[in-house]
């Protein structure tokens, strides 16, 4: 298929990030491709501590998104209420 015919859907997505100072938004691109854990690798620095990639709903309530789960049709099934989750984990706790 030429270049120009192809479409690549792609949107972009707000990860809430917990900091030490509270939680602040990152804009992260997603297309049908993009993992959980790239989404995750994306918003974390390396060395920071362990954390999960949550997808909150106002009706469906709260997921882990396994590393190998797509964000993009986690968001295209859930509908814009969808918030994605940045959650550090305390090793110690589990």
């Amino acid at each position: 298929m030429p270049a120009e015919l192809m479409y690549i859907h792609q949107i972009i997505v707000r990860v809430w990030c917990e900091s030490g100072a509270g939680w602040s938004a990152t804009a992260v691109p997603v297309t049908p491709q993009t993992s959980a854990r790239d989404v995750r690798d994306c918003c974390r620095d390396p060395g920071d501590d362990p954390c999960l990639l949550l997808s909150v709903h106002p009706l469906h309530g709260v997921h882990v998104l396994r590393d190998s789960e797509l964000p993009l049709e986690v968001a295209e099934a859930l509908g814009p209420e969808v918030q994605f989750v940045l959650k550090y984990v305390d090793v110690g706790k589990l």
